[in-house]
């Protein structure tokens, strides 16, 4: 599927086709470019050429993999995937772009990907079924650069922790990032929103948020297409005996442009059934799409869990 939101990116550069890096250059060429280099990356994964597959990767990148806590900037980057690629003998790894969303000097590439590897450690062999989002941004130099990533599986993992490069960091609290970025009050606003909505498991509340065309990547799941498929499971999601004890929907990141916001998100639950409690955190990558009557919805939404390390 092919969705071009905003005046095509400019400045990019195609050895193939693009002699002159200023002009600009046509939807499919951009889609023809970010396909070669995923199935660039995806081989570089496979062959376990960890420094190539780091040259893909902008100097600030932001990666969100499940169960891993959120990954800033390079060296967090390289240290996580240095561990999974010594963990993973990959087998067959495949990524298919679905679709490319552009936005300005951004392109965001949603897709599915089918991974069979033999664990290092124990011979085991697993198959992973899931999907990502890789977000390109255009250097001065007019390469394609992986600014910020997100992926996650269509199921449960029950070898979960095998994913996961432990650290000595924590999830930051709201109260932590207001410590350094300044976030939009409109941001605020609607996650202060949302927190109602989870709180009060209102999913009919929940599924306004969205746009009548958007998608959404949930922990653990399916795809869901248009608001006939998101609303349906918001309800059945948000029923049931559970009680929220507290609850913290909040921005790590933003990018603002004309008609869309990028909005890096985190949330903590406590919560409760019966004779059981816990706490779930995870985080998410959103793009936010600006109404006639200059309010947001929500377009495209990628999210993830966390592990408890």
């Amino acid at each position: 599927m092919k969705t071009s939101c905003l005046p095509l990116l400019v400045l990019l550069f195609s050895a193939c086709s693009i002699k002159n890096p200023t002009d600009k250059i046509s939807f499919d060429a951009v889609e023809q470019r970010i396909k070669k280099l995923t199935e660039e990356i995806t081989e570089l994964e496979k062959k376990d050429d960890l420094e190539g597959f780091l040259l893909h990767y902008d100097k600030a990148i932001i990666s969100i993999p499940e169960y891993q806590l959120t990954l800033t900037g390079s060296t967090e980057v390289r240290i996580f995937y240095k561990e999974i690629f010594a963990r993973q003998k990959i087998k067959t790894f495949k990524r298919n772009t679905e679709e490319i969303v552009m936005i300005d000097s951004i392109a965001i590439e949603i897709g599915t990907f089918e991974k069979e590897y033999q664990d290092s450690k124990t011979d085991s062999t697993f198959t992973q079924n899931g999907k990502y989002w890789n977000i390109w941004s255009v250097k001065p130099d007019a390469r394609f650069k992986i600014k910020a990533e997100a992926f996650g599986y269509f199921h449960p993992i029950k070898n979960s922790e095998t994913l996961v490069v432990k650290s000595n960091n924590k999830q930051p609290d709201e109260s932590e990032i207001l410590l350094t970025k300044q976030i939009p009050f409109e941001l605020k606003a609607y996650n202060a929103l949302m927190e109602k909505g989870v709180r009060n498991r209102d999913g009919i509340l929940r599924s306004e948020f969205f746009t009548d065309d958007a998608q959404v990547m949930p922990f653990a799941d399916s795809t869901k297409r248009g608001i006939e498929k998101i609303k349906p499971y918001l309800i059945a999601y948000n029923a049931g005996p559970v009680t929220i004890d507290s609850i913290m929907v909040y921005t790590y990141h933003y990018e603002k442009f004309k008609d869309y916001v990028v909005e890096y998100t985190m949330f903590k639950v406590m919560w409760t059934i019966p004779q059981l409690s816990g706490r779930t955190e995870g985080k998410g990558i959103r793009i936010w799409k600006r109404q006639e009557d200059n309010s947001l919805k929500l377009f495209r939404e990628i999210g993830t869990h966390n592990i408890n390390q």
